[in-house]
C-alpha cells in the first residue's frame, strides 16, 4: 500500500479545512514546497494535492506551486478546480503525474467516457461520499449515486483507480469508514482512501482490506501518525 501525504492548499498555503467547511480552516505552513520537501526527504514517493481554492472557485488556482512541487521527483496527483479539458490539460503539463476529478464526470451521460478516451489512466475518478450518497461542486452537490453504483459506472468506460473520500469523516480524528471501503475493494479495482486516517492502526485496516493508498493529512501535521513509520508499515 502506498502512503500519500495530503496537501491542502488556499491562498498559497497548506491548510485543512473540517468536513469541507471553508468556515473552519487550520493553517498548517505558509510555505508548501518546504512541506513537500520534508515529505520527500522522508522517503515519501507519492504526493496527494488538493487546490481548494480551486475547487471553490471552478479553475485551478495553484499550478505555480503544482509545477514547483514537481520538480522533487514524487508521483503528484492534483486535483479541485478540474472542471475542464483544458484545466486537467494545463495541470499535467504543470507537472501532476495523475489529475483527480469530480464534478466534470457527470456534467452529461458520455462526460465519463469521453474524457476516459482523452486522458486515460492520467485521470483518478473522485468519489466523495456523504450519508452514502456520491457528493459532487467541492462536496456540496449531492448525485443521488451510491458509492457502488457510481464506481460501477465509472468501472465501465475504462477507470480502474479511484479516490474515495469519506465527507463525513474527512479531518475529524474519527477514523476512516471501513463500511464504504470494503464492498468496492477488488482483485481489478485500486481505491485510494481518503478521510478520517488518524492511526498507524487505521493504515493497517486499511492495507488489510486491500486498499491500494491511503491519503493522510491532519494526523501528519499534528503528530498522530509518523510518516516513515507509516511508509514502512505499509510496505510489510
Amino acid at each position: 500500500m502506498i502512503i500519500l501525504p495530503a496537501m491542502d492548499l488556499y491562498k498559497g498555503k497548506v491548510v485543512k479545512l473540517t468536513q469541507g467547511d471553508f468556515g473552519i480552516e487550520t493553517a498548517y505552513d505558509d510555505n508548501p514546497y518546504t512541506v513537500a520537501k520534508s515529505f520527500a526527504q522522508k522517503g515519501c514517493t507519492h504526493l496527494h494535492v488538493t487546490d481548494l481554492e480551486g475547487a471553490k472557485m471552478g479553475y485551478p488556482r495553484h499550478l505555480d506551486i503544482l509545477s514547483k512541487i514537481g520538480r522533487l521527483g514524487m508521483f503528484v496527483e492534483y486535483g479541485g478546480g478540474l472542471r475542464s479539458r483544458s484545466a486537467i490539460t494545463d495541470a499535467i503539463r504543470a507537472g501532476a503525474w495523475r489529475v483527480v476529478v469530480g464534478s466534470i464526470l457527470f456534467k452529461r451521460d458520455d462526460m465519463a467516457k469521453e474524457l476516459y478516451q482523452t486522458f486515460e489512466m492520467t485521470l483518478m475518478p473522485a468519489i466523495d461520499v456523504r450519508g452514502n450518497r456520491v457528493m459532487v461542486s467541492g462536496w456540496y452537490e449531492p448525485t443521488g449515486m451510491t458509492p457502488n453504483t457510481c464506481l460501477a459506472r465509472l468501472y465501465s468506460v475504462g477507470f480502474r483507480t479511484f479516490l474515495v473520500s469519506s465527507v463525513d469523516d474527512e479531518e475529524t480524528f474519527s477514523g476512516p469508514n471501513m463500511e464504504i471501503y470494503r464492498p468496492l475493494v477488488s482483485d481489478t479495482i485500486r481505491i485510494v482512501a481518503a478521510g478520517g486516517v488518524t492511526t498507524l492502526d487505521d493504515i493497517l485496516r486499511l492495507k488489510e482490506i486491500g486498499i491500494a493508498g491511503a491519503v493522510v493529512g491532519r494526523a501528519l501535521y499534528e503528530g498522530s501518525i509518523d510518516l516513515e513509520e507509516a511508509i514502512r508499515l505499509a510496505k510489510e
